[in-house]
């Protein structure tokens, strides 16, 4: 592929004709928006930021400094001045997690610890509604049908969160919340452009009619390889993409007490493949991801409220280094219903019904195969959550979770939490709380074969036959935490967050080898639950709010240790130190200037599955600095605005992640530059 260059005059011609084409239809159709302060994050007072609506703790609307189980909480203000493009490099920023790149189109994302590209032991959701693979879990970045403009927020839950969002939020959860339609009117128009010759080119229209509030986001983008990025010709990465998204939301005031909405996003992702166990193909890679949902909420004439959604992920794909093919669908029906027995008690019941479907199709022997597929697997649950008021200081909030799953039956997820204001004000809130989660087993570890050639890539090596076969008795995974943590307003402009954890999991999901003279040199690996592993850390994190800046100062400590060493988990341990600074400074004549710094110690690799002495590495990752930079001018009365900066500004390369299952790994860009226009109309 060759290479392209950000000042390529046909790359420059098609990103002007871009932006000149949406801003004449833009002042064809549309009346003059408000311009939008660049400041209004710094008129912020701290308890305007304490008071954050957050709904992820408990699946309602509380006060950021008020909630059961830490939650770290993204604003779109910090989307937007950090001119990254991608959520896993935000997410790095922020404490207890995890964040590696693997290469330009995957990341390894946990929050403490238990990562992978396939990050199945987190949740992920968008406005709520899981945003997961049915096939491997986790999360894919790169797919979803999102532009971080439209971003409202980021919840980052810290801790077991299966009594709130149901299997799979052992270690927490991510839940991508976007902006309503009237949070977004008239037309916005923006492109991105690096010295790699990497480019992000977005567009949004908003608008009304009687009833309706409508809009609709289009983007394209495109980044070149690692090699071309680096200017290496010792490997090929073939980590290109080429990426088309579509989103759109509408919202319906039947009445005063009635809102319907609704929505449809998709994306079209184009990359190259990667070596993976030995295979590499050098064919590119397909990727479809379609997401809809319809929502009605209620409000009776009591003052309790109420809603019902039924949403849809379709995910098709052609990933030439697993599986040439495969189908997921998967249809959620979902309630809530909230109300209030007596002022002092806030209740939430509800429930969801899911149905998921798998096919796939492998091309020859040496993609993974699934004997048993397609597969059509169902789950149901019901939850209940109660916030108590018992005094003017001391507050009570219990979750509980039963869920019936086809595949692993009945399991249930709890937490119990109690809070306690140190001063009638409540600007010193120490909390207690306890967790059940659990993790049910996704299609694509539970029952597969997989047969590798004469090695491609390692002179002489094969890699031969591997059949997985699943225990019968398969259970799921579950996990238990005792937390207490601290929220504080230290003065006008400081506050002080602590949160200190102990995690136990238990039933671990592992593959152990199985002896067969007969196989015919076939490796059969055979699927159970084993022994477990600990966990334990502190969270502390320092903010100073005013009106002309914004400094958050953070460290994590999350240690980790498996029960029996040498086991296979399919994730890594998290880093056990991680540092970092986030800045933002309003300056004179609409300027602004944004700066984050985060350092990470070594990833270890020998503790999921690598013996001492085999000449395979140790690490995952070294350890690493991270240090962003950038400047931001407003123009045209807010209307227009220009950003640039330099990403990773310490590293000319960010270092090799090393991949489980990959025999390649490479070096990924490092230092960045680059350059935006934003409009608005």
């Amino acid at each position: 592929m060759a290479t392209s260059n950000l000042f390529s005059t046909k790359r420059l011609v098609h990103v002007l004709m871009f932006l000149a084409v949406l801003g004449l239809c833009a002042q064809a159709f549309a009346a003059p928006a408000e311009p939008n302060k660049a400041a209004d994050l710094f008129e912020m007072s701290i308890e305007q930021l304490m008071d954050i609506e957050v709904v992820s703790a408990s699946r309602q609307a509380q006060k950021a400094g008020e909630l059961s189980v830490p939650v770290g909480v993204v604003t779109s203000d910090d989307i937007h001045y950090s001119g990254l493009t991608t959520i896993p490099e935000i997410l790095q920023f922020y404490p207890g997690m995890d964040v590696l790149r693997v290469d330009r189109n995957r990341y390894s994302v946990g929050i403490r610890g238990w990562h992978d590209v396939h990050s199945e032991h987190m949740q992920t959701l968008i406005d709520g509604r899981t945003a997961d693979s049915a096939v491997f879990g986790g999360p894919e970045w790169f797919r979803f049908p999102i532009f971080l403009e439209d971003i409202k927020q980021i919840e980052i839950v810290r801790g077991p969160a299966g009594a709130a969002w149901g299997a799979n939020a052992l270690t927490g959860t991510v839940n991508i919340i976007t902006k309503e339609p009237e949070e977004t009117q008239g037309w916005l128009t923006s492109t991105h452009l690096n010295h790699f010759g990497d480019s992000y080119n977005y567009a949004r229209w908003g608008s009304r009619a009687d009833k309706w509030i409508w809009r609709f986001s289009l983007g394209y983008g495109e980044h070149e390889t690692a090699e071309d990025a680096i200017d290496d010709d010792n490997f090929l990465s073939r980590d290109f993409s080429r990426d088309g998204r579509f989103d759109s939301k509408a919202v319906y005031q039947q009445s005063e007490k009635t809102k319907w909405s609704m929505g449809l996003g998709y994306s079209n992702n184009e990359t190259g493949d990667y070596e993976f166990s030995g295979l590499f193909r050098q064919q590119d890679s397909r990727f479809e991801y379609t997401r809809a949902f319809v929502k009605v909420d209620h409000e009776f004439e009591d003052g309790s409220t109420g809603y019902l959604q039924w949403f849809l992920n379709y995910d098709k794909s052609h990933d030439q280094a697993i599986v040439r093919e495969w189908v997921g669908i998967e249809n959620d029906i979902e309630g809530q219903y909230n109300f209030a027995p007596s002022g002092n008690h806030e209740v939430s019941v509800g429930g969801h019904f899911r149905w998921t479907h798998v096919n796939t199709h492998s091309a020859d022997a040496q993609d993974f195969a699934f004997p048993g597929e397609p597969f059509d697997m169902e789950s149901a649950g019901a939850f209940i959550t109660d916030h108590w008021d018992v005094t003017d200081r001391l507050a009570l909030e219990s979750q509980i979770r039963a869920e019936w799953y086809s595949e692993t039956k009945v399991d249930w997820a709890g937490r119990l939490a109690a809070l306690y204001a140190l001063d009638e004000k409540k600007d010193h809130i120490f909390r207690v709380a306890g967790a059940r989660a659990f993790r049910t087993p996704q299609v694509g570890f539970e029952e597969f074969s997989l047969t590798r050639i004469p090695h491609p890539v390692v002179p002489g090596a094969f890699i031969s036959n591997v059949n997985t076969l699943r225990d019968d008795d398969l259970k799921n995974e579950e996990t238990w935490s005792i937390e207490a943590g601290y929220t504080g307003r230290l003065s006008d402009t400081l506050t002080l967050k602590t949160n200190t954890y102990y995690q136990r999991f238990d039933n671990l999901i592992q593959t152990f080898p199985l002896s067969d003279p007969l196989s015919l040199g076939r490796n059969f690996q055979y699927l159970t639950n084993h022994k477990g592993a600990d966990t334990w850390g502190n969270e502390i994190e320092l903010e100073k709010a005013t009106q002309r800046s914004k400094i958050a100062v953070w460290y994590a400590y999350n240690g980790f240790q498996e029960e029996a060493k040498g086991t296979i988990l399919r994730s890594y341990p998290p880093a056990r130190h991680k540092a970092g600074v986030r800045s933002r400074f309003l300056l004179d004549d609409g300027w602004a200037l944004n700066a984050n710094y985060r350092y990470t110690t070594t990833t270890d690799y020998d503790q999921t599955g690598v013996p001492a002495g085999s000449g395979l590495p140790r690490n995952a990752a070294n350890n690493s600095h991270r240090f962003d930079v950038s400047m931001t001018k407003e123009f045209n009365k807010g209307r227009g605005e220009v950003m640039f900066g330099v990403l990773d500004l310490f590293n000319k390369e960010a270092g090799i992640m090393q991949d489980r299952g990959t025999l390649a790994p490479h070096d990924t860009p490092g230092r960045t530059f680059f350059a935006s226009l934003l409009w608005r109309f």
